[in-house]
Order: structure tokens, then C-alpha cells, then sequence
């Protein structure tokens, strides 16, 4: 057996502590990476012969969807910021971007192909599409590594957390609410309880009643299983809301 404590890869990321600072990649990128692997294990097992492909088609569009609507707010909102603040700073990222828009063309073409073949044929262009999204989330996760390790403490280099959240806060607010349902419904599940806590109280605590309650009922509920749930719900009693 090696000895795993001498093991060392030159180009391994470094990966600081968060010391208390906001995490403005952290829960989004759980929720992208909970999608990927799992539409990545469907695309694997997915029967194209005989299995529903528009529903398989309709379901990577929306996540394909959704991957580009991220990087478009990340773009808009991130990459501005930081270019005021340090020019050059977003070049890596922006060149990651421009390969992801490829890489959705690629595989909007693939699904485009295979809603139009013959039962026959989906077998071969099911095979190019699992293995072209297996490219596109590797390099992905790639991009969102470099987002994490080198983006977020650049960002803490120059912006108070204060300002942080108010490009998130921007960010957030750009997205319209059935969207922002949706993602929520990938979050949660993704994080961790203390995690989904944070979350959820910040919205307890500031966010109309009614988003509040949208949430807890149309994302958290439907994807946590009953012990998670409990936990939460407990947790979140524990929180009072002061009237103003």
C-alpha cells in the first residue's frame, strides 16, 4: 500500500478556510454538482430505445438551461465587479464560459438529433451525448474549482462581506421566481443541515413571509427526506421574527 501521507500533486488547488467570510460560490455550486452527477447517472442507465426521450430531452434542456443562466449572472454581476476592482482579473473565467457555450451547442445539437432519430439509432447517439455531457461537467467542475479557490479569495481580497452579498443580493434578485423555486429545490437537498439552516432563517428573518413560506413548501419540503425535514422545521421555530 502507499504511504498516502507522502502523496503530493504539484498542481493541486489551495484551498483556504473560509474564516468566517461569505461563501458566495458555496451552495450553488453544491446544488450545480448534485444535478450534474445525477443527470449524469440517468444519462448512463437511460434506456434510449424504449425509454420516455422527450422527457429525458426536456430535463437536460432545463438543466442545460439553467448551467447558462448561471454563468450569464456571473458574468453580469461577478465579473463586472471584479474587473473595476482588478482588470484581468475574470480572464481564466471568461475563457472557461466561452468553452461551456460551446460545449452546450454541442449537446443541444446531440439532443436535437436524438428527438428526431429512429428507435434504432438512439442507442449510438445516446452513447455520444452521455459522453459529451460526462466532458462538459468534467470540465465544469474544473471551472467551479477555480471559481472556489481562486475567484472567492480574490473576491475576499477586495470586497467587504457586506458588498459581497450585495452582488449576490443582485444577482438573486434578477432571477424571476419560479426560477428561483427551482433552484431552491437544488440547494437545499445539496447543502447540509447547518447549511439549509443559514439559508432558510436569512429568509425567516428577511424575506417577505410569503417567499419564506413558498420556500419551505415548495422547495425544502418536496426534496428532504422526513428526518431532515423535522430537523429543519425545528431548528427554524427556534428563530423568532421581531415585527418591525
Amino acid at each position: 500500500m502507499p504511504d498516502t501521507q507522502s502523496v503530493h500533486i504539484d498542481n493541486s488547488p489551495v484551498i483556504a478556510d473560509l474564516n468566517g467570510r461569505h461563501d458566495l460560490y458555496g451552495l450553488v455550486h453544491k446544488a450545480l454538482r448534485m444535478a450534474q452527477c445525477q443527470m449524469l447517472v440517468r444519462l448512463g442507465q437511460f434506456d434510449f430505445v424504449h425509454g420516455n426521450v422527450r422527457g429525458l430531452v426536456e430535463e437536460l434542456r432545463g438543466l442545460l438551461a439553467m448551467g447558462a443562466g448561471h454563468i450569464a449572472h456571473e458574468e453580469a454581476h461577478i465579473h463586472g465587479a471584479l474587473e473595476a476592482r482588478a482588470p484581468g482579473g475574470t480572464l481564466v473565467l471568461d475563457e472557461q464560459h466561452v468553452s461551456h457555450r460551446a460545449q452546450f451547442a454541442v449537446l443541444e445539437a446531440l439532443l436535437a438529433e436524438l428527438e428526431m432519430a429512429e428507435a434504432h439509432h438512439r442507442a449510438a447517439i445516446g452513447r455520444r451525448l452521455y459522453l459529451g455531457y460526462s466532458r462538459f461537467i468534467a470540465e465544469d467542475f474544473e471551472h467551479m474549482l477555480e471559481e472556489e479557490t481562486v475567484t472567492a479569495p480574490l473576491l475576499w481580497s477586495l470586497f467587504d462581506d457586506g458588498e459581497i452579498r450585495g452582488i449576490e443580493g443582485a444577482i438573486v434578485g434578477s432571477i424571476p421566481p419560479e426560477k428561483k423555486i427551482m433552484f431552491m429545490r437544488l440547494m437545499i437537498p445539496a447543502a447540509n443541515r447547518d447549511e439549509r439552516l443559514n439559508l432558510l432563517a436569512g429568509m425567516k428573518l428577511h424575506a417577505p413571509k410569503e417567499v419564506f413560506t413558498a420556500v419551505l413548501e415548495m422547495a425544502a419540503r418536496p426534496t428532504l427526506g422526513a428526518d431532515d425535514m423535522a430537523d429543519l422545521e425545528r431548528r427554524l421555530a427556534l428563530i423568532q421574527v421581531v415585527p418591525h
